[in-house]
């Protein structure tokens, strides 16, 4: 039987891969010729919201599938810019390199108004939308908690069971013996913890940060981080904003905090160049946290002296042209606020 489309397009970032992205699958596999999943959130380094390298993620994705529909189905990477125009972008490219019409956009769109999820369906208008409807009501974040809260790991595999195919299942039961698994569950634990502390406030509660990046000889100020969430990985001087402090004055604290960086706060007042806000509501996966980069572009060619302190164990300059191949290694969205105001990709 001739299929209507020559591509049919699912869009998910599959952490954890369950029934609902199964009946996307399936959809997509009737209608087409060629099924391209692409899978959000990839580059990223580990943490309890996207715990999943893409490559993982596509390997539960075709866990499920015969041979022959494997042979059907290809699964690229897309990473968050956290910029709709940029991905838009590059969700088109990626399409086009399989075909230029006869395309098809299969989704399901959640009842809520407005929901940060899915919203990305209706930015494709050149294509044809195909909903899938269904009434199975799942989260995947909600099979994430569960996965990580239980002390037993076959308790949590059998509690989300519905939800996922058998050989799903088995990714995650020898994914959980894994060193990642365990690190990832006292990172969960903790950043649910410092939620919970949260919880009666009255109103949503929104953080506020401020962060530094400063250059100097083509080479960029970085701290690796002491504490969980994002122990080990790589990150920007900075940190919460005080109840009686200004954003900059923030930032010029917890860069001299951080960094012992041996310069005047006249000198780097002197060679600030600019400010930017990072607000995206999924950023940090410790809530809602909008940050203030401030960028510092040192003149002359002299290093200043740095040591690491406070939430850094380690503090170093390194070359800007070594970035791209760090991704992986950055805390939250930190590698993208390099981006903007350095121009790594």
């Amino acid at each position: 039987m001739k299929k209507k489309f020559k591509v049919a397009v699912v869009i998910g970032r599959h952490q954890i891969s369950h029934v609902g992205h199964e009946l996307l699958k399936r959809k997509a596999l009737e209608i087409a010729e060629q099924v391209v999943i692409i899978i959000g959130s990839s580059f990223q380094s580990r943490n309890p919201r996207n715990p999943f390298k893409w490559t993982e993620r596509r390997e539960m994705i075709l866990s499920t599938l015969s041979e022959e529909d494997r042979a059907r189905t290809v699964c690229v990477p897309i990473r968050d810019y956290y910029n709709d125009e940029r991905w838009n972008t590059e969700v088109k490219r990626i399409v086009g390199e399989y075909a230029a019409q006869d395309i098809a956009l299969v989704g399901h769109k959640k009842e809520t108004d407005i929901d940060i999820d899915t919203y990305y369906l209706d930015n494709f208008q050149e294509w044809s939308y195909l909903p899938v409807e269904s009434d199975i009501k799942i989260d995947a974040s909600e099979l994430r908690s569960i996965y990580f809260e239980a002390e037993e790991v076959d308790v949590s595999l059998s509690a989300i069971s519905d939800w996922i195919l058998p050989p799903v299942k088995q990714f995650l039961k020898a994914w959980s013996l894994r060193a990642e698994y365990r690190e990832l569950v006292k990172e969960y634990k903790q950043v649910k913890h410092e939620q919970d502390l949260w919880r009666g406030s009255p109103y949503p509660v929104i953080f506020s940060t401020a962060d530094a990046v400063v250059k100097i000889n083509n080479s960029v100020l970085l701290g690796k981080r002491k504490h969980c969430p994002g122990k080990g990985l790589w990150a920007l001087p900075g940190g919460f904003v005080e109840k009686d402090e200004r954003v900059f004055t923030a930032a010029l604290r917890e860069l001299k905090e951080e960094t012992q960086i041996g310069l005047m706060p006249v000198t780097l007042i002197n060679d600030f160049k600019a400010v930017k806000v990072f607000d995206h509501p999924k950023r940090s996966c410790r809530g809602r946290v909008i940050t203030h980069a401030h960028f510092f572009d040192l003149r002359g060619a002299k290093f200043p002296a740095i040591k690491a302190a406070d939430d850094l164990e380690e503090v170093t300059w390194i070359a800007i042209d070594q970035l791209n191949d760090m991704e992986e290694l950055f805390f939250e969205d930190h590698f993208h606020i390099l981006n903007e105001f350095l121009g790594l990709r």
